[in-house]
């Protein structure tokens, strides 16, 4: 089994679904991009987190620092990459994009 088919695996289809979701609600409706912005502002002052979402944390900072382009953002998250993945450890960064059921 190669790499990438690993990686694939251990995926869950579910969270990759999350994602394309909030992502898509992102682009229709720009302005929540403050939310995202809000949340990685409010949990990047958390002193206990896990190595991987101080790593999401990091990227998500990084790119505010770059753009606020939501379909940028969309490219990123959604890329089959290593940098991909690691925008994809932490979904809390986007609670409360998705409007509750």
């Amino acid at each position: 089994m190669s790499l990438k088919q690993y990686e694939r695996r251990n995926e869950h289809h579910l969270a990759r679904g999350y994602f394309e979701r909030v992502l898509a609600e992102l682009v229709s409706s720009p302005e929540k991009m403050m939310i995202v912005r809000s949340n990685v502002d409010t949990y990047s002052q958390h002193q206990h987190l896990p190595k991987s979402a101080q790593a999401a944390l990091r990227r998500f900072q990084h790119f505010f620092a770059v753009s606020e382009d939501p379909t940028e953002l969309q490219r990123w998250v959604l890329e089959d990459s290593y940098e991909g993945r690691r925008f994809r450890q932490f979904p809390l960064l986007f609670k409360g994009v998705l409007p509750s059921a």
